[in-house]
């Protein structure tokens, strides 16, 4: 895999950090004419979470990008590359950022600029992705102190200690000897994500889970573990750590893993389709109207669904309107509602939570459209988009079920093998909305 340059890059397309492996010629078209023209793009889309994560750019390149939080991580190839390997960099590159400086923003980005320029060079040796562990890049780029992040702001300069990178040659090179911790702790999060397309009705059109199992890690000496899961034989497509021992998995079903020290992702996998009954924490339904050529309505419901008697929380339903949209009217039952206009007209409906007890959750929106018919009469003229619809698709939807795993897939065990101090543990499930939609 070669990658010519990397990116991140604020909400509004401006370039935060840069990092190039290609020659000057490349290095300036990349800069002046194929960001430009990715930011664009950008604000051409209702939403960053709508922008296809491969683009075809000007001159024969394309950007391969992800989006967490307020920031855009930019990937620009020019040769055959495969766009999951980019993809997989593009991860690994935000956890790496994570686990060295917290919250990443615009600011935090700016404040430990060093030490983020440091990590791409790396992570990424003449465009070929080298590691994105932290538990190796430890060894090479120091965890920035505060003494560091203020003279790096007061001097604009990165100070940094020269220090002799820690090879590790042993058969774990994803851990190092002699590490020692106070308290022996180890934590396991499973967080499962459903993909899924519903129906006006509330009838389930697709549907699909997947699921990361992430682990805190503060162990002394080499512990080997075995964690043993209630349901693995649903879980399919599974992709783990270097540190698991994948013959003792297919052989038995275990994972058995000399974890690294830290944070990291132990394994990510899919739930089997026979696997998985269609259960969805959150029921939605729609009913669309149409008064008039130029007057819609939209109506949705929520409800809390199949969530274990848990709360559904942190919900989100954003409702793109068509570009002609105007005199936007909006009443809700229950939540928050914001009308934006940034990009084209949307709504933005908010749930803190919903019990199984909650009743008459209800948004309703009703708008115009703009028609040559409709000139005359007091809308003002719009030329319509290529390719602009003049109703409402879908809404997109997000939510949070703490505590629940729609899979039932848990954590059945969890022993240290080789050494023999007290271990503390501790697992946490949390359910999410992936690709969640409501079709009308």
């Amino acid at each position: 895999m070669t990658v010519d340059s990397l990116f991140v890059l604020n909400a509004s397309g401006a370039p935060i950090i840069q990092k190039h492996w290609c020659n000057d010629v490349s290095i300036q078209r990349a800069s002046l004419i194929v960001v430009p023209a990715f930011a664009k793009y950008l604000r051409s889309v209702p939403s960053l979470h709508e922008a296809e994560p491969v683009w075809s750019a000007p001159y024969d390149t394309v950007c391969i990008h992800i989006q967490r939080g307020e920031l855009v991580y930019l990937g620009i190839i020019s040769q055959e590359v495969p766009a999951l390997e980019v993809l997989e960099l593009l991860e690994g590159m935000v956890l790496a950022l994570v686990e060295y400086i917290g919250h990443l923003s615009e600011l935090t980005i700016k404040e430990n600029f060093a030490t983020v320029y440091q990590l791409l060079s790396e992570m990424v040796d003449s465009g070929s992705a080298v590691t994105t562990d932290t538990s190796v890049l430890r060894g090479l780029v120091p965890v920035p102190s505060l003494v560091d992040r203020v003279i790096e702001n007061v001097s604009g300069i990165g100070i940094r200690a020269e220090k002799r990178p820690d090879v590790n040659t042993s058969s774990t090179p994803w851990r190092s000897q002699g590490i020692r911790h106070t308290n022996n702790e180890f934590f396991v999060d499973i967080v499962e994500r459903i993909d899924a397309t519903v129906g006006a009705d509330g009838s389930v059109v697709s549907y699909d889970v997947s699921g990361d199992i992430s682990c805190k890690s503060r162990l002394t000496g080499m512990p080997e573990l075995l964690l043993v899961m209630n349901r693995a034989n649903a879980m399919d497509d599974v992709a783990f750590h270097p540190c698991v021992r994948t013959s003792k998995w297919h052989a038995e079903r275990v994972i058995g893993f000399v974890p690294p020290d830290g944070q990291f992702k132990l394994a990510s996998f899919h739930v089997a389709t026979d696997a998985a009954p269609r259960l969805l924490p959150l029921q939605l339904r729609a009913a669309v109207s149409r008064q008039s050529d130029q007057s819609h309505t939209i109506e949705i419901s929520a409800d809390a669904g199949q969530s274990g008697n848990k709360l559904v929380e942190k919900i989100q339903v954003r409702v793109p309107l068509p570009a002609q949209a105007y005199n936007i009217r909006v009443q809700c039952k229950a939540g928050t509602h914001t009308v934006s206009n940034v990009r084209l007209p949307q709504v933005e409906w908010s749930l803190k939570s919903l019990s199984s007890a909650d009743r008459g959750a209800r948004l309703t929106i009703q708008y115009q459209v703009r028609t040559p018919s409709a000139v005359g009469m007091g809308a003002p003229q719009l030329s319509p988009s290529p390719g602009s619809n003049q109703s409402a698709l879908a809404a997109f939807v997000d939510f949070e079920v703490a505590g629940y795993s729609v899979s039932s897939i848990k954590v059945d065990s969890l022993k240290m093998l080789v050494e023999s101090y007290k271990l503390f543990k501790g697992v946490r499930y949390v359910t999410k909305a992936g690709s969640f939609q409501l079709r009308f």
